[in-house]
Protein backbone atom coordinates (compact mmCIF):
# COMPACT_ATOMS: atom_id res chain seq x y z
CA UNK A 1 0.00 0.00 0.00
CA UNK A 2 1.24 3.39 -1.00
CA UNK A 3 0.61 4.36 2.65
CA UNK A 4 2.99 5.29 6.01
CA UNK A 5 -0.04 6.42 8.21
CA UNK A 6 -3.59 5.03 8.91
CA UNK A 7 -5.02 8.65 8.15
CA UNK A 8 -7.49 9.80 6.01
CA UNK A 9 -4.79 11.62 4.18
CA UNK A 10 -1.49 9.68 5.11
CA UNK A 11 -0.54 8.22 1.53
CA UNK A 12 1.04 8.89 -1.70
CA UNK A 13 -2.70 9.70 -3.35
CA UNK A 14 -4.02 12.29 -1.18
CA UNK A 15 -0.65 13.85 -1.06
CA UNK A 16 -0.44 14.26 -4.70
CA UNK A 17 -3.95 15.08 -5.02
CA UNK A 18 -3.87 17.90 -3.06
CA UNK A 19 -2.49 20.64 -5.26
CA UNK A 20 -4.77 19.56 -7.85
CA UNK A 21 -7.45 20.11 -5.19
CA UNK A 22 -6.53 23.06 -4.80
CA UNK A 23 -5.88 24.47 -8.30
CA UNK A 24 -9.08 22.78 -9.21
CA UNK A 25 -11.44 24.62 -6.64
CA UNK A 26 -9.64 27.81 -6.87
CA UNK A 27 -9.88 28.10 -10.69
CA UNK A 28 -13.85 26.58 -11.03
CA UNK A 29 -16.63 26.83 -9.12
CA UNK A 30 -17.29 24.08 -6.67
CA UNK A 31 -19.79 21.92 -8.58
CA UNK A 32 -17.34 22.31 -11.62
CA UNK A 33 -14.17 21.45 -9.85
CA UNK A 34 -15.70 18.25 -7.98
CA UNK A 35 -16.57 17.23 -11.83
CA UNK A 36 -13.27 17.90 -13.35
CA UNK A 37 -11.66 16.49 -10.36
CA UNK A 38 -13.22 13.19 -10.85
CA UNK A 39 -12.60 13.29 -14.78
CA UNK A 40 -9.23 13.25 -14.29
CA UNK A 41 -8.91 10.52 -11.32
CA UNK A 42 -11.18 7.90 -13.22
CA UNK A 43 -8.71 8.56 -16.25
CA UNK A 44 -5.96 8.00 -14.06
CA UNK A 45 -7.02 5.66 -11.71
CA UNK A 46 -9.10 2.05 -11.45
CA UNK A 47 -11.93 2.45 -9.65
CA UNK A 48 -12.07 -1.23 -8.95
CA UNK A 49 -8.77 -0.60 -6.82
CA UNK A 50 -10.49 -0.10 -3.73
CA UNK A 51 -6.75 1.38 -1.77
CA UNK A 52 -6.66 4.11 -4.29
CA UNK A 53 -10.60 4.86 -4.46
CA UNK A 54 -10.89 5.43 -0.73
CA UNK A 55 -7.55 7.92 -0.97
CA UNK A 56 -8.83 9.34 -3.39
CA UNK A 57 -12.73 9.75 -2.43
CA UNK A 58 -11.94 10.46 1.57
CA UNK A 59 -9.04 12.44 0.96
CA UNK A 60 -11.35 14.98 -1.35
CA UNK A 61 -14.35 14.96 1.37
CA UNK A 62 -11.61 15.89 3.86
CA UNK A 63 -10.19 18.55 1.62
CA UNK A 64 -13.74 19.70 1.15
CA UNK A 65 -14.63 19.57 4.90
CA UNK A 66 -11.45 21.66 5.79
CA UNK A 67 -12.17 24.87 3.45
CA UNK A 68 -16.20 24.61 4.71
CA UNK A 69 -17.12 23.90 1.31
CA UNK A 70 -18.14 20.03 1.46
CA UNK A 71 -21.29 18.63 -0.56
CA UNK A 72 -24.12 16.70 1.08
CA UNK A 73 -23.24 14.71 -2.07
CA UNK A 74 -19.72 14.09 -1.38
CA UNK A 75 -20.15 14.00 2.09
CA UNK A 76 -23.01 10.74 1.79
CA UNK A 77 -20.73 9.00 -0.28
CA UNK A 78 -18.19 8.72 1.80
CA UNK A 79 -19.80 8.13 4.54
CA UNK A 80 -21.46 5.31 2.68
CA UNK A 81 -17.99 4.18 1.95
CA UNK A 82 -17.37 4.27 5.56
CA UNK A 83 -19.96 2.39 6.71
CA UNK A 84 -20.11 -0.11 3.93
CA UNK A 85 -16.58 -1.12 4.90
CA UNK A 86 -15.14 -0.63 1.50
CA UNK A 87 -11.59 -0.76 1.43
CA UNK A 88 -11.17 -2.12 4.87
CA UNK A 89 -9.73 -5.82 3.64
CA UNK A 90 -6.89 -3.97 2.39
CA UNK A 91 -5.72 -3.01 5.84
CA UNK A 92 -7.17 -6.03 7.59
CA UNK A 93 -3.50 -7.75 5.61
CA UNK A 94 -1.40 -5.78 7.84
CA UNK A 95 -2.51 -6.96 10.99
CA UNK A 96 -4.65 -6.75 14.15
CA UNK A 97 -2.84 -3.80 15.38
CA UNK A 98 -2.87 -1.50 12.07
CA UNK A 99 -6.44 -2.30 11.45
CA UNK A 100 -7.75 -1.28 14.54
CA UNK A 101 -5.74 1.86 13.78
CA UNK A 102 -7.14 2.55 10.68
CA UNK A 103 -11.14 1.69 11.69
CA UNK A 104 -10.47 4.52 14.61
CA UNK A 105 -9.40 6.77 12.02
CA UNK A 106 -12.35 6.26 10.10
CA UNK A 107 -14.62 6.55 12.67
CA UNK A 108 -13.07 10.15 13.91
CA UNK A 109 -13.33 10.78 9.66
CA UNK A 110 -17.11 9.88 9.69
CA UNK A 111 -17.59 11.75 13.05
CA UNK A 112 -16.23 14.80 11.21
CA UNK A 113 -18.03 14.61 8.10
CA UNK A 114 -21.18 15.10 10.24
CA UNK A 115 -20.02 18.13 12.22
CA UNK A 116 -20.55 21.81 11.19
CA UNK A 117 -18.02 22.59 8.74
CA UNK A 118 -15.39 25.71 9.29
CA UNK A 119 -15.87 28.93 7.41
CA UNK A 120 -15.42 28.88 3.89
CA UNK A 121 -11.57 29.25 4.31
CA UNK A 122 -9.91 31.21 0.67
CA UNK A 123 -8.45 28.62 -1.86
CA UNK A 124 -5.13 29.34 -3.49
CA UNK A 125 -2.15 27.61 -4.97
CA UNK A 126 0.93 27.95 -3.28
CA UNK A 127 2.49 29.03 -6.34
CA UNK A 128 3.77 32.18 -8.73
CA UNK A 129 1.35 31.98 -11.51
CA UNK A 130 1.83 34.95 -13.26
CA UNK A 131 5.11 36.60 -14.67
CA UNK A 132 6.12 40.63 -14.10
CA UNK A 133 8.24 40.95 -16.97
CA UNK A 134 8.54 39.59 -20.71
CA UNK A 135 11.68 37.30 -21.65
CA UNK A 136 14.45 39.86 -22.62
CA UNK A 137 13.64 42.66 -20.64
CA UNK A 138 16.34 44.36 -19.03
CA UNK A 139 15.55 45.70 -15.62
CA UNK A 140 17.01 48.32 -13.42
CA UNK A 141 16.17 47.61 -9.42
CA UNK A 142 17.32 49.63 -6.10
CA UNK A 143 19.47 47.92 -3.77
CA UNK A 144 17.87 48.40 -0.25
CA UNK A 145 20.96 47.65 2.23
CA UNK A 146 20.77 50.24 4.82
CA UNK A 147 20.30 48.32 8.17
CA UNK A 148 20.53 44.95 7.24
CA UNK A 149 23.05 42.66 8.16
CA UNK A 150 25.54 41.59 4.85
CA UNK A 151 25.25 37.83 5.32
CA UNK A 152 27.95 36.56 2.30
CA UNK A 153 31.14 37.84 4.37
CA UNK A 154 32.56 34.25 4.80
CA UNK A 155 32.77 34.18 1.05
CA UNK A 156 32.88 38.02 -0.23
CA UNK A 157 35.36 40.36 0.92
CA UNK A 158 32.86 43.13 1.49
CA UNK A 159 32.34 45.10 4.84
CA UNK A 160 29.29 45.79 6.56
CA UNK A 161 30.26 49.42 5.89
CA UNK A 162 30.30 49.03 1.93
CA UNK A 163 27.03 46.78 2.09
CA UNK A 164 25.02 49.86 3.12
CA UNK A 165 26.74 52.42 1.40
CA UNK A 166 25.33 50.35 -1.58
CA UNK A 167 21.94 51.41 -0.32
CA UNK A 168 19.63 52.90 -3.18
CA UNK A 169 22.09 52.20 -6.04
CA UNK A 170 20.98 50.45 -9.29
CA UNK A 171 21.93 46.87 -10.57
CA UNK A 172 20.88 45.71 -13.92
CA UNK A 173 19.29 41.91 -14.46
CA UNK A 174 17.75 39.81 -17.82
CA UNK A 175 15.15 37.88 -17.66
CA UNK A 176 16.00 35.49 -19.89
CA UNK A 177 12.79 33.24 -19.39
CA UNK A 178 10.72 31.35 -17.33
CA UNK A 179 10.53 27.56 -15.68
CA UNK A 180 7.24 25.90 -15.19
CA UNK A 181 8.47 23.66 -12.12
CA UNK A 182 4.95 22.29 -11.78
CA UNK A 183 1.84 22.62 -13.68
CA UNK A 184 -1.79 21.36 -12.46
CA UNK A 185 -3.11 18.19 -14.51
CA UNK A 186 -6.38 19.43 -13.82
CA UNK A 187 -5.82 22.92 -14.47
CA UNK A 188 -2.84 23.78 -17.23
CA UNK A 189 -2.71 27.11 -15.97
CA UNK A 190 -2.23 27.08 -12.53
CA UNK A 191 2.06 26.64 -13.01
CA UNK A 192 4.49 27.35 -10.82
CA UNK A 193 6.61 29.82 -12.64
CA UNK A 194 10.51 30.66 -11.95
CA UNK A 195 12.12 32.75 -14.01
CA UNK A 196 15.74 32.56 -15.09
CA UNK A 197 17.64 35.91 -14.81
CA UNK A 198 21.42 37.03 -15.43
CA UNK A 199 23.31 39.88 -13.20
CA UNK A 200 25.42 42.31 -15.35
CA UNK A 201 28.19 44.04 -13.79
CA UNK A 202 27.73 47.89 -12.34
CA UNK A 203 25.97 49.66 -9.76
CA UNK A 204 24.44 52.78 -10.82
CA UNK A 205 22.77 56.02 -8.82
CA UNK A 206 19.91 56.52 -11.34
CA UNK A 207 18.73 53.42 -14.34
CA UNK A 208 21.12 53.72 -16.66
CA UNK A 209 19.75 54.29 -20.49
CA UNK A 210 21.09 50.65 -22.06
CA UNK A 211 21.58 51.50 -26.49
CA UNK A 212 23.39 48.26 -26.72
CA UNK A 213 23.11 45.47 -24.39
CA UNK A 214 26.80 43.97 -25.78
CA UNK A 215 28.33 46.55 -23.61
CA UNK A 216 27.11 44.61 -20.46
CA UNK A 217 28.91 42.20 -19.28
CA UNK A 218 27.29 39.28 -17.26
CA UNK A 219 28.48 38.73 -14.18
CA UNK A 220 28.56 35.17 -11.89
CA UNK A 221 26.00 35.64 -8.59
CA UNK A 222 27.59 32.76 -7.12
CA UNK A 223 31.35 31.96 -6.88
CA UNK A 224 30.99 28.14 -6.84
CA UNK A 225 28.88 28.01 -9.65
CA UNK A 226 30.16 28.47 -13.59
CA UNK A 227 26.83 29.35 -15.04
CA UNK A 228 26.23 33.22 -14.70
CA UNK A 229 22.62 32.75 -14.59
CA UNK A 230 19.70 32.39 -11.49
CA UNK A 231 16.33 31.30 -10.87
CA UNK A 232 14.04 33.46 -8.43
CA UNK A 233 10.00 33.46 -7.72
CA UNK A 234 8.51 34.92 -10.65
CA UNK A 235 6.02 37.28 -8.41
CA UNK A 236 9.55 38.88 -7.69
CA UNK A 237 8.20 40.54 -4.73
CA UNK A 238 11.05 42.65 -3.89
CA UNK A 239 10.77 44.33 -7.46
CA UNK A 240 7.21 45.09 -6.11
CA UNK A 241 8.82 47.59 -3.54
CA UNK A 242 11.61 49.20 -5.29
CA UNK A 243 11.74 51.85 -7.97
CA UNK A 244 12.98 49.16 -10.76
CA UNK A 245 12.58 50.55 -14.78
CA UNK A 246 12.40 48.09 -17.82
CA UNK A 247 15.36 50.09 -19.47
CA UNK A 248 15.75 47.66 -22.69
CA UNK A 249 14.45 44.49 -24.17
CA UNK A 250 16.45 41.86 -26.39
CA UNK A 251 15.91 38.58 -26.74
CA UNK A 252 18.31 35.76 -25.57
CA UNK A 253 18.74 31.79 -26.40
CA UNK A 254 17.73 30.46 -23.15
CA UNK A 255 19.49 27.40 -24.31
CA UNK A 256 23.14 29.55 -24.07
CA UNK A 257 22.84 29.69 -19.87
CA UNK A 258 22.11 26.41 -18.82
CA UNK A 259 20.98 26.68 -14.84
CA UNK A 260 23.16 25.66 -12.62
CA UNK A 261 22.35 23.55 -9.36
CA UNK A 262 21.57 25.17 -5.98
CA UNK A 263 21.67 28.99 -7.33
CA UNK A 264 18.31 30.23 -6.61
CA UNK A 265 18.08 34.07 -5.25
CA UNK A 266 14.66 33.72 -3.30
CA UNK A 267 13.26 37.44 -3.19
CA UNK A 268 10.26 36.97 -1.14
CA UNK A 269 12.63 35.41 1.71
CA UNK A 270 14.10 38.53 3.67
CA UNK A 271 15.85 36.59 6.11
CA UNK A 272 19.42 37.83 8.40
CA UNK A 273 21.40 34.39 7.02
CA UNK A 274 19.87 34.91 3.42
CA UNK A 275 18.64 38.13 1.59
CA UNK A 276 18.84 39.17 -2.07
CA UNK A 277 20.96 42.00 -1.68
CA UNK A 278 23.80 40.33 -0.22
CA UNK A 279 23.71 38.25 -3.36
CA UNK A 280 23.75 41.12 -5.66
CA UNK A 281 25.96 43.54 -3.83
CA UNK A 282 28.57 41.19 -3.44
CA UNK A 283 28.58 39.94 -6.89
CA UNK A 284 29.22 43.51 -7.87
CA UNK A 285 32.15 44.08 -5.48
CA UNK A 286 33.75 40.93 -6.66
CA UNK A 287 33.82 42.24 -9.74
CA UNK A 288 35.41 45.85 -8.61
CA UNK A 289 33.11 47.07 -10.80
CA UNK A 290 31.22 49.45 -7.64
CA UNK A 291 32.38 52.87 -9.34
CA UNK A 292 30.86 53.65 -12.81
Amino acid sequence: MGAWSTSITGNDTAQDLRSEYTSAFWYYDISTAVKEIDKFVRQNFDESDEEEWCNYYYSLADFMWRKGILTDEIREKAIKMIDNNFGIELWRESGEKTLRSRQKALEAFRNKLISPMPGKKRIKPSVYTDDIFNNGDIIAFQLKTKGKPYTLGKKYDLSQKEFEDMDGKYVIIQKICTNISWQSAIVPDVADHWLICRLFSGLYEQPPEISDISSLQAIMVYESISSPVFTCESNLYYFKRRKYKVIANKSVDPSKFPLGFGNHIFFSINRPWCNPDSYFAAAISANCLSEN
